[in-house]
């Protein structure tokens, strides 16, 4: 990658550990400093050689490096920006991780100089969490959509999408709303959904009923074990395109419902086939 001499990753969580694992692995040779709340965090990172340094205030960590890394949920990077904005060195870019991008890059067009934050959400992660569930591989042939507000130099966007091709990742370019709307049908959905599942089967005497829940069940409601901390912070902050994909799941379930309700099996037979079209077609675009 371009010869970044320090970058500073702030929060040492599954994707912020995993990014320093990623790059070592890589071939990165410069300084990486880090930003935890935790002691036990930073004195670990700091035993596993994850970082060359951990500092319990972001502006320390974030003073000597030339890209900044925000690892936290999206509302928490606004207030990094503020601590961390006075401590950045001229030249200095920051980026961020979350899977929400109009809201966060607005909010850093406020509390940074013009021209320093360059958006960035890598398609990959876990529902563990923390420092032990990293993974060096984490983000290996991952998308990761790089994006910015207008007048942003090009040699920033590359920088930053340097950044995460050199952690193993492909990147594309797209405007923070489209990237919203987008994600809000891919990801954020299935989120809700899969909370949504979780919520009516476990909705009483979840003790006995789980002893009947087979893989399906597991495969189809795992994200829901994910942090509520993100996920409030991406419902929040992407609030209406949300919205608008759970009133196209709802119009799909309500379907089905009314078939079921009056008997017309031929057209839930029809919806089922419908659906495994659809999802071997996502499937391929996948692959693609």
């Amino acid at each position: 990658m371009r010869a970044e001499p320090c970058i500073s990753i702030l929060g040492l969580g599954l994707m912020g550990a995993s990014l320093a694992l990623a790059l070592r692995k890589r071939g990165y040779a410069g300084r990486l400093a880090a930003y935890a709340r935790k002691a036990d965090t930073r004195r670990e990172a700091l035993e596993r050689g994850i970082v060359d340094a951990a500092y319990d205030q972001p502006s320390a960590a974030a003073e000597e490096a030339g890209l900044v890394v925000l690892c936290a949920p999206i509302r928490a990077c606004a207030d990094l920006a503020v601590e961390i904005a006075p401590a950045l060195n001229s030249g200095a870019l920051v980026t961020d991780v979350g899977s929400t991008k109009g809201w966060i890059c607005r909010q850093m067009a406020e509390r940074l100089p013009a021209g320093t934050f360059v958006g960035s959400h890598p398609i990959a992660g876990s529902e563990k969490q923390g420092l032990q569930a990293a993974s060096a591989d984490l983000y290996e042939g991952a998308l990761t959509v790089v994006t910015s507000l207008p007048g942003v130099p090009e040699e920033a966007l590359e920088r930053v999408a340097n950044l995460w091709e050199s952690a193993g990742a492909r990147t594309c370019r797209m405007a923070p709303d489209d990237h919203d709307r987008l994600l809000a049908r891919t990801s954020h959905l299935p989120h809700v959904a899969a909370a949504a599942l979780a919520r009516a089967i476990g909705r009483d005497r979840a003790g006995e009923v789980g002893a009947f829940c087979g893989t399906g069940f597991y495969d189809s409601t795992r994200v829901a074990s994910g942090s509520i901390d993100m996920w409030n912070d991406i419902l929040r902050t992407n609030a209406p395109a949300v919205a608008e994909e759970l009133r196209a799941f709802k119009t799909e379930v309500e379907q089905v419902y009314d078939d079921l309700q009056a008997g017309r099996f031929a057209e839930v037979a029809a919806f089922l086939e419908r659906a495994r079209d659809a999802r071997a077609d996502l499937l391929k675009g996948r692959r693609r």
